[in-house]
């Protein structure tokens, strides 16, 4: 391979994940060409891209971002997954790693934090962005339906006391 187009190579890699926050690094060996298909399919459904690297492409890009603790696990075969929400993205990769005992992370980046495989995996068992926002929201909330709930009981109970009181009118003047 020339060095123009290594360098070139190494220029675009630099270019694609220039403001990428959350990187894992995948090690694709053995995996078959439909099983990649399938994770590239997984991934892309939950709007995150996975790139396969050229290990001394990945190198030389990997010191140009800053990212010198991914360039000693370049071994391999390997592939850069890469989206906006680790916690999903971490969830994907494990799952296919269980389905398939293949495609093992070997850590990654995670807002500029590096994590190995054992944190890769306690990440992907928190919930993920949608249901922590869903939880905040329901908090959130919680005071006031507390609130409205309050409110609606008092006048209820005020209502309830207003027709026993007029009921009991009702029968008095019968009566008399």
């Amino acid at each position: 391979m020339s060095k123009l187009l290594r360098r070139r190579m190494v220029d675009e890699l630099v270019r694609k994940h220039q403001g990428d926050r959350h990187l894992l690094l995948v090690n694709c060996q053995g995996l078959t060409g439909h099983q990649s298909v399938e994770l590239r399919r997984d991934l892309r459904e939950a709007q995150l891209r996975m790139t396969v690297l050229k290990n001394s492409v990945a190198h030389h890009a990997f010191e140009k971002l800053g990212l010198k603790e991914l360039q000693k696990h370049l071994t391999g075969m390997n592939a850069l997954a890469v989206g906006p929400d680790p916690v999903v993205l971490a969830k994907k990769l494990v799952a296919f790693r269980e389905k398939t005992q293949k495609s093992e992370v070997k850590g990654g980046l995670v807002d500029g934090r590096w994590v190995g495989p054992e944190e890769v995996l306690e990440l992907s068992r928190l919930p993920g962005r949608e249901q922590l926002l869903a939880t905040l929201l329901g908090t959130m909330n919680a005071p006031a339906q507390q609130l409205a709930g309050t409110i609606h009981e008092v006048i209820r109970k005020f209502l309830g006391a207003m027709a026993a009181i007029e009921e009991k009118l009702k029968t008095e003047s019968k009566s008399s």
